[in-house]
């Protein structure tokens, strides 16, 4: 039986890497498939494999994937690398088995949330080794304004905020030293400085909202609280309560134990002993009069002094002159 030279039907082709394959048109002369030389087709391959060696590389404009559930890209040991999901997952969604390296930068666009199980996110590192000393933190687009970042700053060696203004705001440390300016701190129930540490206030600042009745030893107390407790009025502008004294002179006698003035006394501020005969002194012709032989009481608008006559030794007379020094309210 006589050979028949396919190659020499097929006429050589004029380069290589090209094999010899029926064409896909049927012969208009003969109704059969000819033979030609072409490339290489997928195509080609059916429902076969194809093994391009380990050292070839394989090129394509479009890889296509034909299967029906969720197919799988596997490694030369047979093990899941990359599968790519369609059932119940967006379009072009993909699984990666196992660590996902990216050499050079890498953007998520159209992402609605990036969710990170890892409890720790890393910045600044290759791996587990960190990067050269930068600022590194997160920055917020804001199309047509300001951006704004919190940031490590590096030459400061602390955090610093950037709300949407273009400058850093270093964030309060625990030990360092800060200046707040036009801040409020609110919420703030206890809070205790260092031994002798001082808290300085520029120009003619003050401490506001401190307590009107202070219930500590030692606290500081407001404006409002001093007032009351000199004058008997938070908005008193009068002298002050312990500065009250003033002389007055008896108006009459009444029997051989009562004088009686016409005066009122000071009234003592809340916290403060009520006013009583020890806040005056009292002298009769000129005498002083003990303290532990009289009494005072405020009756309307007269002031009594009553004295115990054995007390102190003598009655009153009707033409002694009786003069009262202390705390009458003017």
């Amino acid at each position: 039986m006589s050979l028949i030279d396919l190659t020499t039907q097929a006429q050589a082709p004029q380069s290589g890497g090209l094999i010899l394959q029926s064409s896909e048109t049927t012969s208009s002369l003969t109704g059969l498939h000819t033979l030609e030389f072409d490339s290489i087709d997928v195509t080609n391959l059916g429902t076969g494999s194809l093994d391009i060696g380990d050292s070839s590389t394989l090129t394509a404009g479009k890889v296509k994937i034909n299967h029906s559930t969720d197919p799988v890209i596997l490694d030369a040991n047979n093990n899941k690398v990359i599968q790519i999901l369609t059932s119940g997952v967006p379009s072009g969604s993909i699984k990666v088995f196992g660590d996902l390296t990216v050499e050079g930068s890498s953007s998520f666009n159209n992402v609605e949330r990036f969710t990170v199980e890892d409890p720790i996110l890393d910045l600044n590192f290759v791996g587990d080794t960190a990067g050269s000393s930068t600022d590194a933190g997160l920055r917020v687009g804001r199309a047509g304004l300001t951006n704004a970042q919190l940031l490590f700053d590096h030459s400061e060696t602390r955090w610093a905020v950037d709300n949407a203004s273009g400058s850093l705001i270093n964030l309060v440390g625990v030990s360092t030293e800060d200046t707040l300016t036009n801040k409020t701190i609110t919420a703030l129930k206890t809070s205790t400085m260092a031994n002798q540490a001082n808290l300085t206030f520029g120009g003619d600042g003050e401490v506001l909202g401190l307590p009107a009745n202070p219930t500590e030893q030692g606290s500081a107390v407001s404006k409002a609280y001093v007032n009351a407790q000199l004058t008997g009025s938070v908005s008193s502008s009068g002298t002050d309560y312990l500065r009250k004294n003033f002389v007055k002179v008896a108006a009459g006698i009444s029997g051989s134990s009562t004088a009686s003035f016409e005066a009122v006394t000071a009234s003592a501020p809340t916290g403060m002993t009520s006013t009583s005969e020890n806040d005056f002194i009292f002298f009769m012709n000129g005498q002083y009069m003990e303290h532990n032989a009289i009494q005072v009481e405020q009756k309307g608008t007269s002031f009594l002094l009553k004295v115990d006559v054995s007390g102190i030794g003598y009655n009153l007379e009707s033409d002694d002159e009786i003069i009262a020094h202390g705390k009458f309210d003017s």
